[in-house]
Order: C-alpha cells, then structure tokens, then sequence
C-alpha cells in the first residue's frame, strides 16, 4: 500500500491542476469503478489470463472467488477507503454466473453494510451489449424487432430484480444503467431506448441511461440525445499510440475527445461522466498502454495524468466520474491491489484527508 502521504500528494496535485485551469471543481464527485463479478476459485475467468500471472503482481487476494464473503468484504473496505461510491458491474442476463453473483452475494451484502450503518459502495449494472445481443463487425449491434423486445425483456427482468435494491445507485431517484458499446448501436435503436424506458416506467421507474458513446470520431448528436449521460469506457484504440515511450499526448488527446463530446451534449441536454484508465495490456493481444507515463515518471503516473484530465471535464450538473476498472483483470485496468505490494487506489477526486 502506498503511504498516506502518497495519497494526500495525489490529490493535492490533482486539484492544483484544476485552480490552475480555472474550472469550478465539485468536492465531493461520485466516482464509480467498473466491477467484474465473474471470477470463481475453480479458475473461472482466471485461467483466461490475467495481468500479473506470470511475475507474482496478480491480486492480492489471490485467484479469488467473487461470491466468498471475505473477497466482497474487502472490496468494500478498500472502496470505502480509498473513495469509490459506486460499483458499475458487468451484467450478463437473467441467470447467468455473474447475475447470480451479484444476486446472491454482492447485493445482499452491500445492503447488509449500509443498514448497517458502515460505509459501502452502490451498485448500478453494466449492461453488456455486445455479449447479450451480439455485434456484427460489419452493421454493429443492429436492432431489429427481435433484438428490441430482448433488450425491453432484459430491463423488465432488472426492475423486477435490482431498481427496487435500497443499495442500487440512482440519479435523482432514478436507477442507472450503463450500455457497453452503445456506440455501436446501429438500426432502430431510438424505438430500442423508448421501449425499455417506457417498461421500466410502467413498473414505476424513470431509469437513467449512460451510453459508452465517448470515442475517437465525431460525436453523433442523434445519439446522443437519446441518452441522459455519455461516458467513455476505454479510449484504448487507434493504432497510431502502439509502442510510444512519452504518453502524455495520448492523454490530451483523450481530453480533447471528452471536449468535443461535451460540446455536442451539453446543448442537448446530455450529461457527460468522463471516463480514465489505469492502463491497458492483454498480455500481448492488443498493443499496451503502460502504467508509467514517460521515462522517469512514477509507477502510477498514467493514472495521475488521466485523473487530471478526467477532473477537468466533470460536469458540474451531474458531478460523476468513472473509472475502468476496479477489477478487469485480463485487460490489466485493475486498479485493485496486487500482490507486489502495490495500490493505485488512493482519493484522487476526494479532498486530501
């Protein structure tokens, strides 16, 4: 773990970079973490590979099981610790390994905690799109009238299971859900949209959509407009960053990117949660974002570029930022303690304590 003084020195440069850009900053922004519920102690996800294996900086916990008591246990300690308030977790249907996860054991103890009285993370679900309805390379996720009412059936199965969870995070009383890949959605995704916000609606919730619509390209302000807030999951992508040593030019770029988004939605109504990563590597698969972000920088030096440039764009109207991820741990974005010794968990968007 990182001493205190880390942390405090962490934050300290992250608010000095804000006074010096003249933004207004909220205190006390909501900071989410993506959470992946789909690890097991046979090797489940585990034996896909994951960031660490090989050089002992895997979990600290070890090859965990997401439904043990004392795993959840930890993660919500180390979430009240260091500032997370919110859980994004990856939901993969009615039924499935991870909805039982979260069904069986992450709900029922975060609401145990927090009737508690002790400090504990909200939940709001990851809706998995390119798993749940499939993505073609070439048409996108294209809705069609079958894949419309199993979009509306999905959010008929969360109100009935999850809005209603006195730990499920809501907007202004409204439940929220974040769509994976939204980007993508091609077809008559406007009647998709319309369609689980109207079943949702029925059953007494005005559900709170966040689209993964922040990328590389122009904004679609058609889009956009269909959705209450937009967000960016990973800004990993063009070819043109692979292998570079200095990254601070990826990180303005990233910024700039959450400025031309923003741009377009504000106008519209649309909130922006700016999106930042750790770093990225999968082992070789994709071309890798390293956690240092020049030669000479610290080990966590991305991490602070990116939370700079993520707190410069909070949107005042809304005050949330997120994080990719608490424990994607095949993609290397884990911000969750490894078993090196190292954190990179600290109160970025919180004020020094």
């Amino acid at each position: 773990m990182k001493p205190v003084r880390g942390w405090i020195r962490a934050g300290l440069a992250v608010l000095a970079a804000l006074a010096g850009s003249g933004m207004a900053y909220p205190a006390e922004p909501v900071v989410s973490a993506y959470y992946y519920p789909w690890y097991g102690a046979d090797g489940r996800h585990w034996d896909l590979g994951y960031a660490g294996r090989d050089t002992g900086q895997g979990p600290a916990l070890g090859r965990y099981d997401s439904r043990a008591e004392e795993t959840i246990r930890r993660h919500i300690a180390w979430s009240a610790e260091f500032g997370i308030d919110n859980w994004i977790a990856s939901w993969w249907g009615p039924g499935s390994w991870e909805a039982e996860t979260l069904l069986r054991h992450v709900l029922p103890a975060l609401g145990k905690m927090a009737a508690a009285g002790q400090p504990a993370p909200t939940l709001c679900l990851l809706y998995e799109s390119e798993g749940l309805l499939g993505l073609d390379p070439e048409r996108g996720i294209e809705f069609n009238e079958e894949k419309i009412r199993a979009f509306s059936d999905h959010f008929r199965h969360l109100v009935e299971h999850y809005f209603a969870h006195p730990s499920y995070q809501r907007v202004g009383g409204r439940p929220v859900v974040y769509l994976y890949l939204s980007r993508t959605y091609t077809g008559d995704f406007a009647r998709a949209l319309a369609t689980a916000r109207a079943v949702a609606e029925a059953r007494g919730f005005r559900v709170y959509l966040i689209g993964d619509e922040i990328y590389w390209g122009e904004p679609d302000a058609r889009r956009i407009g269909y959705l209450d807030a937009i967000t960016a999951y990973n800004l990993h992508g063009p070819t043109e960053w692979a292998g570079r040593e200095d990254w601070t030019g990826f990180v303005e770029a990233c910024g700039a990117v959450h400025a031309r988004y923003r741009d377009v939605a504000t106008p519209l109504g649309t909130a922006i949660v700016p999106g930042l990563i750790p770093g990225f590597d999968t082992g070789g698969r994709h071309y890798t974002i390293p956690r240092v972000l020049k030669p000479g920088a610290g080990p966590d030096s991305l991490f602070e570029a990116m939370a700079a440039m993520a707190a410069r764009h909070i949107d005042e109207r809304l005050g949330h930022v997120a994080i990719t991820s608490f424990n994607e741990w095949h993609e290397g974005t884990q911000v969750e303690p490894d078993g090196g010794g190292g954190a990179i968990l600290r109160r970025w968007f919180k004020p020094p304590r």
